[in-house]
This record gives structure tokens, C-alpha cells and sequence, in this order.
């Protein structure tokens, strides 16, 4: 990641790990709780959501583990300090500072249900087993995003 770097089509990456169950991600509103979609993850038990920071308008990339609990923040990686993002790391997580950024690693921090405010100046994007998936096609909005079949 480099500061200044051109606008980044956001994306979150659902990666293949070895997991019992089939699982789903699912999709919906964050206000009216109206379903928007279901995705299969299949065996995938790791998303990574990328998305232009708001302020620093700058790439932040975080991995979250899925489980039967919901999702588990593991990794953050961002080339500018801004708003929201981490600023010290907690017993057991690792914290270095490269020549291009940031990275937490060794996280173990909670999420379950993870609510988010996409925004078309954001690029989010969801990249799911079988296509990529943008989270702006339903405009300026609060979303909710949760797993079910996951344990």
C-alpha cells in the first residue's frame, strides 16, 4: 500500500479454508433487516474486506475469520493512520510499521455481526466463491452482514 495511491476498488475476499459445513454470508439492510443476498461460502472460513478509508481516501485491507460465532477481526493493514483504525496493539497481537504502512496481526478481536456504511466513493465490493459482488449497488446505505452454517 502506498499513501496517495489511486482510487481502490474495495474488496472482501472469501477464501477457500478447510471447514466442515457449508455456510452462508448473508446480506441485508441494516435498518429495515430486508434480506438483499445470500452468498454459499462453501468451505471458505476467512473474508478479507479492503475499502477506500473515508478520510485518508487511502487502501485499508482487514481479514476476518468466520466461525460459528460470526466473524473474528485477525489482521489490518492500512499505509495512513486514520479515524476507526487501531492505534496500539492488545496483549498477543503484533503490531510493525513497514515502509508502506501499518499491519496488526495476531488479532483476536470479536465482531459476530458486522454492520457497515458503504458508500459508491468507497468502492466496496464483495468477491465471493463464484463472482465479485459490489455492496454499493444499493447506494449510500447501512448493511448488515452475518453468517449462518459456519460452526
Amino acid at each position: 500500500m502506498r499513501p496517495g495511491a489511486g482510487r481502490v476498488a474495495a474488496t472482501l475476499l472469501l477464501t477457500g479454508l478447510a471447514s466442515a459445513g457449508a455456510g452462508e454470508l448473508h446480506i441485508s439492510d441494516a435498518r429495515s433487516g430486508a434480506a438483499l443476498q445470500t452468498l454459499p461460502l462453501g468451505a471458505a472460513r476467512e473474508v478479507e474486506l479492503s475499502y477506500q478509508h473515508s478520510v485518508t481516501r487511502t487502501l485499508v485491507r482487514e481479514t476476518l475469520a468466520i466461525d460459528g460465532q460470526g466473524f473474528l477481526q485477525q489482521r489490518i493493514e492500512f499505509s495512513v493512520p486514520g479515524p476507526g483504525l487501531p492505534t496500539e496493539a492488545l496483549p498477543g497481537e503484533r503490531f510493525e510499521r513497514r515502509a508502506d504502512g501499518f499491519v496488526y496481526d495476531r488479532m483476536q478481536r470479536r465482531i459476530g455481526v458486522l454492520h457497515m456504511r458503504v458508500d459508491p466513493a468507497q468502492a466496496q465490493t464483495l468477491r465471493a466463491v463464484g463472482g465479485i459482488h459490489p455492496l454499493t449497488r444499493w447506494g449510500a446505505t447501512g448493511l448488515r452482514l452475518e453468517t449462518s452454517g459456519c460452526d
